[in-house]
């Protein structure tokens, strides 16, 4: 999979610009040879001609978001923010990790010493201290989106308790990172001692959606359900995978076993309505509109929404109310 799969190779090798994460790349091929001469450039100073490089990559291949999100680095170091937020919107869209990642670009090392991690510090400077205090660590750290040092902290909790689920942990910062080649080595390796970790299935199942993996996402999907049938998390990510691949009737169909176990949950009537949209059913979108707007009244997006569908249907009347009160709400 790894030598074949330019959305899982391609962000794993780490060839950002700017990278502090060094990792010897085995693959030699025509994209990664594109990512290695553009981030050279970058090093050298000449940031025009790795620009033209990353948009002649995103000509050619647009569905990839590891380009957009190097164009992304770049024009922000050069003070093109519009450029920049237009790469990280559709490298956000083709996969919602790159948002994570990009977020965590702009945000690391910006972690001040707060009260609770010098208190951390402490209690790791006694003299074999157990793997609790540096999963808490770890956690700290990936709050302040310091995420090298939290698989740091990671690892030497996993020296001290072979943990099935601090390998999951470890996995979800990879994630993150967009290191998938390091998040599937973990997951398999917590799999390998633990098969009944639903939560391991389940992150996997996301980055194989990630990834395209179509096929191994959904019986992930499934042994994640398998194991923990009542759980509403796992059919929304389905759900989600399912829109993806546009099975919009496996969409609904997930959307509403979700919202029969949770008819409270106003997003999930929205996340059903867009799927209905999509197959034309566009009264019943409307009606799931009118059930999420009847639980949340001051989203003002949900009647900007709404107010299409009704134009759609020739309520301009209707439409015009909606638009209004979307209005209102923004102006608020």
């Amino acid at each position: 999979m790894k030598e074949k799969n330019p959305y899982l190779y391609l962000p794993s090798s780490q060839l950002f610009p700017y990278s502090t994460i060094q990792k010897t790349i085995e693959e030699d091929n025509y994209l990664l040879s594109v990512a290695t001469e553009a981030c050279a450039l970058i090093r050298a100073g000449d940031n025009a001609q790795a620009l033209e490089i990353y948009s002649s990559a995103i000509e050619q291949y647009p569905q990839y978001p590891f380009f957009h999100a190097c164009r992304s680095l770049l024009n922000q170091a050069l003070g093109d923010e519009e450029g920049a937020f237009y790469d990280y919107q559709v490298a956000k869209k083709l996969d919602f990790n790159y948002h994570i990642f990009l977020e965590w670009q702009e945000n690391k090392g910006s972690m001040l010493l707060a009260p609770e991690l010098e208190e951390l510090n402490r209690e790791l400077q006694q003299s074999n201290p157990h793997a609790q205090p540096y999963i808490n660590r770890a956690m700290l750290w990936v709050q302040h989106f310091d995420y090298e040092l939290a698989i740091a902290d990671y690892q030497s909790a996993l020296a001290r308790d072979n943990n099935a689920q601090i390998r999951v942990s470890m996995a979800a910062i990879y994630l993150r990172m967009l290191r998938y080649d390091s998040a599937l080595e973990q997951l398999q390796l917590a799999l390998n001692s633990d098969s009944q970790l639903h939560n391991a299935y389940l992150y996997r199942a996301k980055l194989y959606v990630s990834i395209h993996e179509n096929e191994a996402a959904l019986k992930d999907f499934e042994s994640a359900l398998e194991l923990t049938p009542d759980s509403t998390e796992v059919l929304e990510e389905r759900a989600g995978y399912y829109e993806r691949i546009g099975d919009w009737q496996s969409a609904i169909a997930d959307y509403t076993e979700v919202i029969a176990r949770n008819p409270t949950d106003f997003y999930c009537y929205v996340m059903r309505a867009d799927a209905l949209e999509h197959t034309g059913a566009w009264q019943e979108a409307i009606a799931d509109y009118d059930e999420a707007i009847r639980l949340n009244p001051h989203y003002s997006d949900l009647y900007q929404y709404r107010g299409e569908l009704k134009e759609k249907l020739g309520d301009e009347r209707g439409a015009a109310m909606d638009f209004e009160k979307y209005e209102e709400l923004e102006d608020e």
